[in-house]
């Protein structure tokens, strides 16, 4: 055997092992718990999983408080605090007291705010649609600074130690310094970025609507890995353990290995999937556009169910232990039960229900039309 090939093979050894280094090391550090994290960030946690360790009382669901607004929300609620945050159609960033519902502060942008807001250390990071990423004092909504891309911010922003990261409709990924707001990387696409990041190890991973997911170092904004689809990415992807999950607008759900993009199942809706899954050991489920809500097993990608099949449901549901919170373009909210996937409780609202429901301190929010307290 020749020198050089002698010297390929150890190299090629070297990087299994390294790779095997990787995957044990997220097998040991990523444990059950993390995942039903509930922090003020769009999915509730840096894996974006929309999933919640709860058990929740089907009796207990109704609308007990409603603060409406003049139009249409699009931004998912997040709760510090006991505040609940959120951007509006009226160009306002709200900040909303969660006992009373009374207003505290809205911070007035020059265009709409669908980006669901991330809050750390009282300091609230949001885009807009005026092309500008801002960072607020949480208390008082007063500007601490703020950057301008070149098209609408859609993409939720993601925090990664001293990172900010985004996603802008400019075709750009965004790495900012959190506390400056100076630019630290940026990382072209070839089309809009309206997905969200999602942290794995010191990873970022974000879909894009130039048909790839694609995994990027945190610090550097160098690609790890890529993954070309055969159609766009809107959709949000959640990590489960070393799994990634996502749909595209072909409506085909992934199960990718996080650590090197590698296909592991899928499974086709026949519908496009703008929505974000909501995932735990057990069940992965998530909206389509034309199809209702389609239940996966998580391993398997197996169709445990289909609700609703007649839908759109662009919005992302929230998981618990033993029911799917989620809302349609119909204005409804519903409830379902995972035992049987019976619908235990429903409303009906003035405007399509395209966000994320949150779950705070045993209660959860939605925004539609108005933000309604429903548990």
């Amino acid at each position: 055997m020749s020198t050089a090939i002698q010297r390929q093979n150890i190299k090629n050894q070297l990087q299994q092992l390294e790779q095997l280094f990787k995957l044990n090391r997220s097998l040991l550090s990523l444990s059950q718990p993390e995942f039903s994290t509930n922090m003020p960030i769009f999915r509730n946690n840096h894996y974006r999983t929309g999933y919640i360790d709860a058990t929740l009382d089907f009796a207990k669901f109704g609308i007990k408080q409603s603060f409406y607004h003049l139009s249409s929300i699009r931004s998912s609620p997040v709760i510090h605090n006991n505040t609940i945050y959120f951007g509006s159609n009226s160009q306002y960033i709200h900040a909303i007291d969660a006992n009373s519902f009374q207003e505290i502060w809205r911070f007035r942008t020059h265009k709409e705010v669908m980006c669901t807001p991330v809050i750390e250390n009282d300091t609230l990071y949001v885009g807009s649609f005026d092309t500008y990423f801002y960072a607020l004092n949480a208390k008082n909504g007063i500007l601490r600074w703020k950057y301008k891309t070149n098209d609408w911010i859609y993409s939720s922003p993601l925090i990664a130690d001293k990172y900010i990261i985004f996603g802008s409709m400019d075709g750009f990924v965004y790495c900012l310094n959190k506390y400056s707001g100076q630019l630290v990387w940026k990382y072209p696409t070839e089309h809009w970025v309206v997905s969200s990041p999602v942290l794995f190890e010191d990873s970022i991973i974000v879909g894009t609507r130039d048909r790839r997911i694609v995994s990027l170092n945190l610090q550097k904004g160098f690609v790890n890995w890529e993954l070309r689809l055969t159609a766009p990415v809107h959709a949000t992807a959640c990590i489960f353990k070393y799994y990634l999950f996502v749909g595209d607008l072909g409506g085909t759900m992934f199960c990718i290995r996080a650590y090197n993009g590698q296909i592991v199942w899928k499974q086709h809706t026949n519908s496009p999937i703008f929505s974000s899954a909501a995932v735990n050991e057990h069940l992965l489920c998530f909206g389509t556009k034309q199809q209702g809500l389609f239940v996966l097993e998580t391993k398997t990608g197996k169709n445990v169910k289909q609700l609703h099949a007649n839908s759109a449901v662009h919005a992302s549901p929230l998981l618990c232990n033993n029911a799917i919170v989620y809302g349609n373009d119909h204005g409804n909210i519903l409830v379902v039960n995972t035992n049987d996937f019976a619908t235990e409780w429903q409303t009906a609202t003035d405007d399509k229900i395209r966000t994320s429901p949150y779950f705070y301190k045993d209660h959860i929010f939605v925004t539609g039309a108005a933000l309604y307290k429903i548990y």
